[in-house]
């Protein structure tokens, strides 16, 4: 028989108290299965590795611990699993029994490198991986069943290794406590996997509750699935649960995606959905029902009394209100009594919620406006009396607001002194307490625009009280989120040009640079910048596009078309290849556009490092999805709110964002995106400060200089700033022993 020498060097077999060095000789029925065995390994490791490179990439941080347990990892995908080959070739165990635990070995060695590739796994969970499954192995070699080895291991562990032994006896059982396990930490996924991983699930009598729970959770997905003609559709219509038959019922209704936000008033039978598609044609009265809907919501929320679908409520809220926000930013060369005759009849609450959801999408003058309004038509005119209304919603939202717009100071004056202070003691605290860092970066951000120095004193005073805090209660999150403000608002006292203070920011929380993006930091490996610019489908899409390309006329750039998008190459300075998506009116042809430009990217493996949003907020999603980790400089224009930072941030840590306060406008987009390109095109760093003093210069000659005002560069995006901040003070505690000093 033809066989293959393995050799092993300097490695001890499982059990099997043999030399160091030896030869074992593989019959060439199972060599296929040893090198595809081989092959996974290198997956594997590639995999583990590029998951390490990323993080590192993501924050400069000392790596000791990180370097311990990537050798960890490293140690478990070679030697342990060879130990494994070994034990099995060595066994006296007939071929077919062998081949089952190597092809085992092997289809979990290729499920591990997926998952980590698609982010699906930590790389460093590898050595439990090894582990349990060497300990699942000896226990079906002993006929055991492979369910009693899932103790304190992740569940995602475990699912990976029982699929290497689909023959033993409690697979199905393993199975079992897998998805109960899986279905309890991620009920936002549950549905998925029915149509997935866990289908065989679909029509156990437990999986009905389990859907009756995602139901309280997360209602929008059981909606999305009830309306559907599918197997979990099917399971779901007929799920004996009455919170689900009510969200079948709502998915039967003409205005089913306007009624589904109602769904805890229908569960408490304070309307039905015969009276509320009675209201929905009123645009007025439909905004007003929201708006009285989520301030009850709120009410019983704070009063410990659960609540259906609350971040629904609050959606719907915003959806209504931006039609409003969009109305009278259209209206904005008219007359006040025209431009603001939308919302003659709302209420100083009613006000509030169309102020507090338009922060991406508003006018400085629209603000300013509805603001005044709101505050006219307060009964007594008193600020603190109006947020109690609201049950304060979102209040840091509305200060954060009010400081960017400069009506802070005339909200607070609204009320006594004492309440006006309490106001804002309550607006620095109880930051850790949020699932998101949201509420912080609106104190950040409010930061960077009260000018008034007496309460930016009185802010830091009591952003030092609330760490300290902190430090007496060994809240982590908190002291970070504490002692980072701390930082950052105690030297933005000082009296220094923005680079300088970047600068020191950049030094003091090992970031990098924040003043600045080196040119080197923007091209590839071929020497070439690459770019993408996102244009969108409707009327403003289309007239930005135009004015986009009206940029690159004459010699100096060779254009290239096909049908979804353009490729822009410079003729002259350093090489750059723009890739411009066409906008289309067709909504599925825009979506086509965008993933055909996505899959030749990654085809061609081309990682663009400046990324354009030319669209509405209600685009940014689309753009966001189209991002790589190789973006360094991302214009969102007005969609620069938390979830978006947050978003961008989260693909690519090292990116420099450029915001708007407002709508973003052609008129100053097209002066930015042409002081970077010639920037470039000079092979010189992009220095913020001295960019954006360049661009005042130019544009406050036009009636543009305001609009360009609205505009954040990198450098002062405080929001962008404090998340990356954030994660890596969060990264660097985490690598040593805690510290009692203070900001």
């Amino acid at each position: 028989m033809h066989c293959l020498l393995i050799w092993i060097l300097g490695w001890n077999l499982v059990g099997m108290g043999k030399p160091d060095t030896i030869g074992i000789s593989v019959p060439i029925s199972r060599q296929l299965i040893h090198e595809q065995i081989n092959h996974a390994q290198a997956e594997a490791l590639h995999a583990l590795y590029s998951t390490l490179d990323t993080s590192a990439a993501r924050y400069d941080t000392r790596l000791t611990d990180m370097q311990a347990r990537e050798a960890r990892a490293r140690e478990a995908l070679t030697k342990e699993v060879n130990d494994i080959q070994l034990f099995v070739e060595s066994s006296a165990y007939e071929h077919r029994i062998k081949y089952y635990y190597l092809y085992g070995l092997y289809h979990v060695l290729s499920l591990y490198a997926y998952q980590v590739q698609h982010g699906e796994l930590d790389a460093l969970l590898a050595p439990l991986l090894i582990k349990q499954f060497r300990e699942m192995m000896q226990a079906d070699m002993q006929g055991k069943s492979i369910a009693s080895c899932l103790d304190d291991v992740p569940y995602q562990v475990g699912f990976i290794n029982i699929e290497g032994f689909p023959n033993n006896y409690g697979y199905r059982v393993a199975k079992t406590i897998l998805f109960r396990a899986f279905a309890a930490a991620h009920p936002e996924q549950v549905l998925t996997s029915l149509q997935g991983p866990y289908a065989e699930f679909l029509n156990e009598p437990f999986t009905d509750t389990i859907i009756a729970r995602v139901a309280r959770l997360y209602p929008q997905r059981v909606y999305d699935y009830a309306t559907s003609y599918t197997a979990v559709g099917n399971a779901i219509r007929r799920n004996p649960d009455s919170l689900v038959q009510t969200i079948v019922r709502i998915g039967q209704a003409p205005y089913a995606i306007q009624i589904l936000p109602f769904l805890d008033g229908l569960v408490h039978k304070q309307y039905t959905i015969q009276q509320l598609e009675k209201i929905i044609p009123d645009q007025d009265a439909y905004y007003r029902l929201c708006v009285q809907t989520v301030i009850d919501m709120r009410r019983k929320w704070l009063n410990d009394t659960p609540v259906l679908n609350l971040k629904g409520m609050e959606q719907n809220v915003k959806r209504a209100a931006l039609h409003y926000i969009r109305t009278i930013n259209d209206l904005h060369d008219t007359l006040d009594a025209v431009r603001f005759a939308c919302v003659d009849a709302f209420t100083p609450q009613e006000i509030y919620y169309l102020l507090i959801n338009g922060e991406e999408e508003i006018y400085t003058s629209s603000y300013v406006g509805l603001f005044k309004r709101m505050m006219q038509r307060l009964q007594p005119p008193r600020g603190d009396k109006l947020l109690m209304s609201v049950y304060f919603d979102r209040f840091k939202k509305f200060i954060t607001m009010a400081a960017a717009y400069n009506t802070l100071n005339d909200f607070l004056q609204s009320m006594p002194e004492a309440n006006a202070t309490a106001l804002m003691e309550q607006f620095v605290s109880g930051l850790e307490k949020t699932e998101t860092l949201e509420d912080a970066v609106d104190v950040a951000d409010a930061f960077g625009s009260i000018r008034d120095a007496r309460l930016l004193d009185f802010l830091r005073r009591e952003v030092d009280k609330n760490y300290l805090v902190m430090q007496k209660q060994q809240n982590q999150r908190g002291q970070v989120i504490y002692a980072l403000l701390a930082s950052l608002f105690s030297s933005r006292v000082h009296d220094q040009q923005d680079s300088v203070w970047s600068q020191d920011i950049s030094r003091k929380f090992h970031l990098p640079p924040i003043d600045k993006v080196p040119f080197s930091s923007l091209v590839g490996d071929n020497g070439r910048v690459y770019e993408e610019v996102l244009f969108y489908g409707d009327k403003d899409g289309f007239e930005s596009f135009n004015s986009f390309m009206s940029s690159f006329r004459g010699n100096e750039w060779k254009i290239t078309k096909n049908s979804y998008w353009l490729t822009i190459e410079s003729q002259r300075g350093k090489p750059i290849t723009i890739f411009v998506k066409l906008p289309f009116a067709d909504a599925d042809q825009d979506e086509l556009a965008m993933s055909k430009l996505s899959a030749y990217l990654n085809a061609q493996q081309i990682h663009p490092t400046i990324y354009i949003h030319r669209g509405h907020s209600y685009h940014v999603n689309a753009t966001i999805a189209q991002l790589q980790s190789s973006a360094r400089i991302v214009i969102l224009g007005s969609c620069g709110g938390y979830n978006s930072l947050a978003s961008v941030l989260q693909v690519s840590p090292q990116a420099q964002i450029i915001s708007s306060k407002q709508t973003g406008t052609l008129f100053v987009n097209e002066p930015i995106i042409r002081a970077i390109e010639e920037n470039i095109l000079a092979g010189k760093d992009i220095v913020w400060e001295k960019l954006w003093n360049q661009l005042a210069a130019e544009l406050r000659k036009t009636p543009h200089y305001d609009q360009f005002e609205d505009y954040i560069p990198p450098h002062k995006n405080m929001g962008a700033i404090f998340i990356k901040a954030y994660h890596q003070l969060m990264q660097d505690n985490a690598d040593r022993p805690a510290s009692d000093d203070e900001p």
